[in-house]
Order: structure tokens, then sequence, then C-alpha cells
């Protein structure tokens, strides 16, 4: 007997939902989403399915869906080499389809009056494991991760667009540095 699995478009139906019953309390949110996108990391053919993307952070990095507001994001993490502490301008869910993920969260803990200038607290520290999963929102959308082990792959969603001129935070000198994208998405 074949095993069905969940369509992308399923998915998305059920995304769109749990999106607009959450609001903006993230820990609902990512608890509404992960019933719906662990069900997609079913799929033996995910890393099949997805349309290349221009990534900033990452290689490798496919639009599983796009509509001009909701993404999902397939892509691999980079193994050994963390991806510096960055903001969003918007929530953003990382959930780990396969592999081990270090993550930190962090806030602002200066004022920032100071251009260039940041002082960062971690939040939160946790390493992710296949199907776990964090929501990352303002105003604590700082976050940096780096995979464990090779092979590594995170599903993003995002219900809107990157803010184009993001912060990118060093955490031993203090500051930060704005870069745009050619891209925002």
């Amino acid at each position: 007997m074949a095993v069905a699995f969940t369509s992308v478009r399923d998915c998305v139906a059920q995304l769109v939902d749990a999106i607009a019953r959450s609001g903006d309390d993230a820990e609902a949110l990512g608890n509404a989403m992960s019933g719906p996108v662990r069900e997609l990391m079913r799929r033996p053919d995910l890393l099949m399915l997805g349309i290349p993307r221009q990534a900033n952070n990452v290689g490798f990095s496919e639009y599983l869906y796009y509509d001009g507001q909701l993404s999902i994001l397939l892509y691999e993490v980079p193994t050994g080499k963390p991806v510096p502490p960055h903001d969003h301008g918007i929530w953003e869910s990382l959930f780990v389809y396969r592999g081990r993920v270090r993550h930190w969260v962090y806030e602002r803990a200066d004022d920032g009056s100071v251009p260039g200038r940041s002082d960062l607290r971690i939040v939160s520290e946790r390493v992710l494991e296949q199907g776990d999963f964090a929501v990352i929102a303002p105003p604590r959308d700082i976050h940096s991760f780096v995979a464990l082990t090779e092979g590594t792959y995170g599903i993003t969603v995002l219900d809107g667009a990157y803010r184009p001129d993001r912060h990118y935070y060093n955490l031993e000198t203090g500051t930060y540095v704005v870069k745009g994208q050619k891209n925002a998405r």
C-alpha cells in the first residue's frame, strides 16, 4: 500500500489558517505551524521539490512555496561556520528538517541610540534536532545558528517580506553593520 504524503498546497492552507489564528503570539504561532510543517517534512522527495532562490547566509536555498506574501524556504545550514547574529524585521520560523542545529536568540540590551554599536544579550540557546523549531519574532528577532552535523537542512516559514536593510552583529566588538539585500525575499 502506498503511503500518502501531504502536498505543499495542503500545508500552505493549514499555515495560512495557523497564522490567522495566532496573531502576534510567537509561541502560539510556532505550535500551530508545527503540525503542518512536520507533516510536510515526512515527504521523502522534499529536497527535489523546490525552486532555487538567492540567499545571503547559506549556499543552498530553495522556495518550496512563494506567493508574494507567504514563503516556505528549504536550505542547507552551514556546518562549522556559524551564521552571524542578524535580524529580520519580521517573524520567521526555523524548523530542522534534517540534522542538528545550535540556535541562539538575542535581544538588544542597549537602547540603540549609538549607530553601529550594540549590546546583545542571549535570550535562548538550544540544540534543535530533526522536527524541532524556533520562532524568531520582534523584539527578539535577532538570531544566529550553525549546523552540528553535515547535511543539515532547515525549513523557514515567513509571512511577509524581510526588511531590505538588516543588521549583522559582531558580539566580540559590540558593533553591527547594516547590509542591504538585492532581493528582499
